[in-house]
């Protein structure tokens, strides 16, 4: 610009200053000056600015002004220096080329100490290249700088995680939290780390998701599930959400509660569900108390036997756990808990033990024949033994015995699409017809084997399906979303 030209000079904070690498005063041409609330102050724009008004206008050219505010001209010809260098560190950060933009930015901070942006980006140039040490040493110059700032505490928080310092991560992660009380990483990282749980109080509403200190976790829900009654169904479910989450202590609230609903009709669900959280809460005792009242007044449920014979293995009671499971097996000789007791050892991949055990189950199958579970099991040692095609074979077989079964069919399709048997899973489907109000597992094994097939179409409209269905788990839902926009991507051009 020409002298003569009118310029503003905008003072920044020395906080705002320093985070943006900028010097503590820019000029800013007056017919620029109102637009700049819209679009904000480039630095790019800024240099240019800083060069024109230094070398061009009356103010900037002025000797005395110069002298005066030395420090302010030091300033802005140091911020137009670095210009270029900052355009070689972007260029290798676009390139990948970790090394240039660490030399570059180091360049950057000895000539403009005051560049607070460049030691943050050197900071994380050397986490990204795992030089950790080094990446604390520019971190912590510029901490009051960033103080404060969510993203800032974050990827310090995540340099202490690499560096195995829990409890410095957990405070950097806290402090972001508090700068900003929804940021996900920092929810994320502190989930990780095992301090807080990610929890959905409505396992099939994706808007119920909270997040809670991981030793407060029964506490919390107890008290939600407490100020208002709640049906029998409800804490089915959550016994069902939270044991897949291996909350025991929130199984086992859950499961009072359920038999409290359930009153006199009571819940044999919720019952061993009780018995099971004892076990795996290594309350033994109260486990195997449990198991035998609830034989006691049921005496014909196989599942109440099984959990008894568990409770008396871990007890270390060897010989009446093997009788309470003869007696599981004497009732229901395909139940799948009991054969497993029985037969298998306790490594189920255990290839020589499975060999081992392989006769016995074999007498005991041939010998139930039209139990679907017994040839289910068999199915099973097959697989550990690698006999593959004949494992395939007995699966089929079970599901022919019984083919209202979704859970056993949804076995079958997964070991099918596991070796790559998609045609035979999207046979078996067409058989089956319209798969709505199935197992999700039956659905989504089929629209995996038609995406195997190269069947995108198809593919994707029963992801959707999955995906838009409400009475699914939120989980199920999102995966099966991100299935949908995967192969979306791949269809690009499909019409």
């Amino acid at each position: 610009m020409s002298e003569g030209d009118e310029w503003v000079l905008i003072n920044f904070d020395d906080l705002v200053a320093k985070r943006q690498g900028l010097p503590p005063q820019v000029p800013i041409p007056k017919e620029k000056f109102e637009a700049l609330a819209d679009k904000g102050l480039p630095a790019k724009e800024a240099r240019a600015w800083c060069s024109d008004f230094l070398n061009n206008s009356e103010v900037g050219k002025n000797a005395a002004w110069r002298k005066k505010n030395r420090e302010v001209v030091v300033a802005m010809e140091s911020f137009i220096d670095c210009g270029p260098l900052w355009d070689k560190a972007q260029k290798a950060f676009a390139e990948n080329d970790m090394e240039k933009a660490i030399s570059t930015l180091k360049k950057i901070t000895v000539q403009n100490d005051g560049d607070h942006s460049a030691k943050l980006n050197l900071a994380s140039a050397y986490a990204n290249t795992g030089q950790y040490d080094n990446a604390l040493k520019y971190f912590k110059p510029i901490r009051e700088t960033y103080k404060g700032d969510a993203e800032f505490h974050v990827a310090v928080g995540h340099v202490h995680v690499k560096m195995a310092n829990k409890d410095l991560a957990t405070d950097e992660f806290v402090n972001a939290l508090e700068a900003k009380p929804d940021h996900q990483g920092a929810l994320d990282a502190l989930t990780q780390l095992g301090v807080l749980c990610k929890i959905y109080e409505n396992p099939k509403d994706a808007t119920s998701l909270i997040y809670v200190r991981a030793d407060s976790v029964a506490d919390y829900l107890t008290g939600e599930w407490d100020k208002e009654a709640r049906s029998v169904d409800f804490f089915l479910e959550q016994i069902a959400y939270n044991d897949r989450e291996r909350r025991y202590g929130v199984v086992l609230q859950a499961a009072e509660r359920a038999l409290k609903a359930a009153g006199d009709a009571g819940s044999e669900i919720a019952s061993l569900s009780k018995i099971s959280a004892y076990r795996a809460l290594e309350r033994l005792d109260e486990a195997l108390a449990a198991a035998k009242d609830y034989v006691a007044k049921n005496p014909g449920s196989v599942g109440g036997l099984v959990e008894l014979a568990r409770c008396f293995g871990s007890a270390g009671d060897t010989s009446q756990a093997e009788a309470t499971v003869d007696q599981a097996l004497a009732l229901d000789p395909g139940d799948l808990g009991a054969m497993m007791l029985k037969f298998w050892p306790d490594d189920p991949n255990d290839v020589q033990k499975v060999g081992d055990m392989l006769p016995a189950l074999t007498a005991f199958v041939e010998a139930h024949g039209d139990i679907p579970g017994t040839w289910r099991t068999l199915a099973r040692a097959y697989l550990v033994l690698s006999r593959i095609d004949e494992a395939l074979a007995l699966f089929k077989k079970a599901v022919d015995l019984k083919p209202a079964d979704d859970d056993l069919r949804s076995e079958w399709w997964a070991e099918l699409a596991k070796h790559e048997h998609p045609e035979d899973i999207i046979k078996d489907a067409e058989k089956l017809g319209d798969l709505k109000g199935r197992d999700w597992r039956l659905r989504w094994n089929e629209a995996e084997a038609y995406s195997g097939l190269g069947k995108m179409v198809e593919a994707r409209a029963c992801f959707s399906a999955l995906n838009y269905d409400e009475a699914l788990h939120v989980d199920i839902r999102r995966r099966a979303k991100r299935a949908v926009n995967s192969l979306a991507e791949k269809m690009q051009g499909v019409p």
